[in-house]
């Protein structure tokens, strides 16, 4: 199936009414499940990246720096570059962040006032 063809396959999915719709351009290719050809070679900015996702670059960069993240190499041993490839598998698995520990629900915050003096 050629581009225009697909195209022309997620248009007519659209409503038919005069309804807008907001697609990121990573979503975009997604969708398409092609690769443009000059999206080979140009691997992506801390800032592309944070355009295109909505996020601020320093969210950028701590999926970069945490473990299992978003994949990245420096160039020149200072600015992280993203390949198109690794940005479209971080964002297609389940998010990590929602496994963060949450506090006790009724914790007592005197808790803290028993502890090392011996008494319960």
């Amino acid at each position: 199936m050629t581009l225009q063809e697909r195209l022309h396959q997620l248009v007519a999915a659209l409503p038919s009414d005069d309804s807008a719709i907001v697609i990121t351009r990573a979503d975009l290719i997604i969708l398409l499940g092609e690769v443009a050809p000059d999206d080979t070679t140009h691997d992506l900015t801390v800032e592309e990246v944070a355009q295109e996702t909505g996020r601020a670059p320093s969210t950028v960069r701590g999926w970069l720096l945490e473990e299992g993240g978003l994949q990245g190499y420096k160039l020149n041993g200072r600015d992280w570059r993203i390949p198109q490839r690794a940005l479209r598998d971080y964002l297609s698995q389940p998010s990590k962040r929602s496994n963060r520990q949450k506090p006790a629900i009724g914790s007592d915050i005197s808790d803290w006032r028993t502890i090392g003096t011996g008494t319960t």
